[in-house]
């Protein structure tokens, strides 16, 4: 990282900067505050002379081009001192009189905590971008509502809905307010009475408002520079993925443009003087146009993905234009007639190159990405220990591989376990296992033992995912399913089994948030020890809502567990149960089969047990409750609940 020294800035050894309207010191001398006490009469004044929104709006217009200083107060609880020097200079210092941030026509420095300041060269078109309401805005509001014949673009406010005499931090002014036509909340903006700047701008719960204005002062040219330590902001990037998008942000503002030739406007006339006698009128004129945004492409290549600039507005048109194809999309409405008449009059460059030629690069860029992409995700080089304990990494779910024999069977494997799956879902969704893969072959050999005395007993990951020798031989991959919790959690440290690939979101998507525990898939394995899913769901035969399920709890409350079953269902918020049929002999084998995990609650287990044990068929199903569940048995021919069986894990008590 290259580190710039420079001399602090000097403003003539100590001295005063002189100017019009005061003298300069320090941060806080130059910003202290001006005595008005003798000018707000001649505010007050004004107040009572301006009666409509075109007077005020003079007012304002009156101070571009003006220097203008002042303090700026936020709804985020900062105090910033604010220097404007029209058109691009800018200087802002906190309360202790540090910078936060200075401008110039070719130069951007943005200052940390550490007082370092990362330097941007300007470039044109370069976005920004700026969380909250910036104190900027304050000292060029008159920007949003200037005719677009000054500013290029339609003003973002038309006609005030309300205008009202206010004071703000003891400056008379009147305050505006205005529909947004970039959306959101109404604005309501105070505009000086006696010198026209911002005095407050807020909308919603955001504002910032100004103590102490001053015009027209000379300010110093060293005060928009630096020359302390400096970082280039390439250097200050911590991401590849934001220096990435700088440049092709650079790259977009130098692509010849997409032209629009005209927009829906919405015009507004207000009367300001006349004679109704002779007729004589004059009017005040003053126009809106809803944002909107318009994305173009060769039609020959096929649509592209909808960005994040864009993913927010709704499609309201598209037509094809030469080789390309245009859209237009926006957030607040535009009927189908403005949205066409829009796009016929868009003006398309040519396209950048021969369409095939275009075909191939663009083909050859995806395979490169996809490449790229691949080879970050199979975790070549990443260090294991790194990852083994959740506090560090978040509780990553890692997937080790082993067995260094075959680096493309590798390949094969991690991309197996981490494709999509679709879900049952009426939608295109997916499910994916969110794995950390970890390719280093100080592993190799690694076995279940190694791994669970390398992890020790601080802070274990719940399980880990290995590709060992089985997995890369197997004709399934099936991948070792590593149990690494603690016992006083449940855990059973060192238990596995394996998963096909194919049923890896499955394992890993559930145990990650811990919606089912380790051993709900070790128990469901086949007979090899491979889990390849849990068996289809029979048929329900009804689904039981809470008054139906109060009264099945009336038919029988002949045993403690019915009864109690009874008792705890009247606390229960929607409870629901649905409803399978099933040989009896079926449930009792597994219920015979469930080996009881420590800290589980067991209530009506033998009762269970004796109603299944009988031929036939019978209705069960479960009603879920906090920790677990009550498991219920129903005579098919009567509707009478014969069992309930409670299972119910309760917390454990640390020792």
């Amino acid at each position: 990282m290259a580190v710039a020294h420079h001399r602090p800035p000097d403003y003539g050894h100590g001295e005063a900067i002189v100017s019009r309207g005061s003298q300069c010191g320090n941060a806080r001398q130059r910003h202290a505050a001006t005595a008005f006490a003798d000018k707000r009469s001649a505010s007050a004044d004004k107040l009572v002379g301006m009666t409509s929104w075109p007077q005020i709006r003079g007012l304002s217009y009156s101070t571009a081009g003006r220097t203008a200083r002042g303090t700026v107060y936020s709804s985020d609880g900062t105090a910033s001192f604010v220097w404007f020097g029209p058109p691009t200079s800018w200087r802002m210092e906190n309360s202790d009189g540090s910078p936060v941030y200075i401008e110039n026509a070719t130069d951007e420095y943005r200052f940390g905590e550490d007082g370092v300041a990362v330097h941007t060269a300007k470039y044109p078109n370069r976005l920004v971008a700026v969380a909250g309401v910036s104190p900027m805005v304050l000292f060029t509001a008159y920007r949003m509502w200037a005719p677009a014949e000054l500013t290029g673009q339609p003003p973002r406010f038309g006609e005030p809905k309300h205008l009202a005499e206010t004071e703000v931090r003891g400056r008379q002014g009147w305050e505006v307010e205005f529909d947004d036509s970039y959306g959101g909340p109404t604005v309501s903006i105070v505009l000086d009475a006696e010198l026209g700047m911002t005095l407050s701008w807020s909308q919603g719960e955001q504002w910032v408002q100004m103590e102490s204005p001053v015009l027209d002062e000379d300010f110093d040219p060293a005060l928009f520079s630096w020359e302390g330590v400096t970082l280039e902001f390439e250097d200050h990037l911590q991401s590849p993925e934001q220096l990435e998008y700088e440049q092709r942000m650079q790259e977009l503002t130098e692509m010849p443009p997409t032209r629009v030739t005209w927009v829906p406007t919405e015009v507004t006339v207000s009367p300001t003087e006349g004679d109704p006698m002779s007729g004589a009128l004059g009017v005040t004129v003053s126009a809106t146009s809803t944002q909107f945004g318009v994305r173009r492409w060769l039609t020959a290549l096929g649509e592209p993905e909808v960005g994040f600039s864009m993913e927010l507005y709704s499609p309201r048109a598209r037509t094809p234009n030469g080789p390309w194809t245009v859209e237009l999309r926006s957030y607040n409405e535009i009927s189908t007639e403005e949205a066409e008449r829009v796009l016929a009059g868009v003006v398309l460059p040519d396209p950048p190159g021969n369409i095939g030629d275009i075909r191939d690069a663009t083909t050859a860029r995806q395979q490169a990405a996809d490449e790229a992409e691949i080879v970050a995700t199979l975790g070549t080089g990443r260090n294991l220990d790194d990852y083994l304990h959740p506090r560090g990494s978040g509780g990553a779910s890692l997937l080790v591989r082993t067995d260094f024999s075959n680096d493309q069977r590798w390949r094969e494997v991690a991309l197996a376990a981490l494709k999509p799956v679709h879900s049952d879902f009426d939608d295109d969704s997916t499910f994916q296992a969110g794995l950390t893969c970890i390719d280093h072959p100080d592993n190799d050999g690694l076995t279940v033992d190694d791994l669970l005395n390398r992890i020790g007993e601080e802070n274990p990951p719940y399980y880990a995912f290995i590709a060992d020798t089985t997995t890369m031989s197997d004709p399934e991959m099936a991948i070792l399913v590593v149990d690494c919790g603690r016992t006083v959690f449940d855990h059973e440290p060192g238990r596995t089994f394996r998963v096909v690939p194919a049923q890896m979101q499955s394992v890993e998507n559930n145990l990650s948030i811990a919606n089912m525990d380790f051993r709900d898939f070790a128990d469901a394995v086949d007979d090899d020890g491979v889990f390849r899913g849990f068996p289809p769901s029979p048929p329900h035969v009804a689904i039981l809502q809470r008054d139906e399920l109060i009264a099945l709890s009336a038919t029988n409350q002949s045993t403690p567990a019915l009864a109690r079953f009874a008792e705890e269902l009247s606390d229960l918020d929607n409870p629901s149960l649905v409803l399978y049929e099933s040989p009896r002999a079926t449930l009792h084998e597994f219920t015979e089969a469930l080996d009881p995990t420590p800290n589980e609650l067991r209530v009506g287990v033998e009762d269970y047990l004796a109603a299944t044990s009988r031929e036939g068929l019978c209705q069960y199903g479960h009603v879920q409750i906090l920790g677990g569940h009550w498991n219920l048995v129903i005579d098919p021919q009567t509707g009478t609940l014969e069992a309930a069986m409670l299972r119910q894990h309760q917390p454990s008590t640390p020792s």
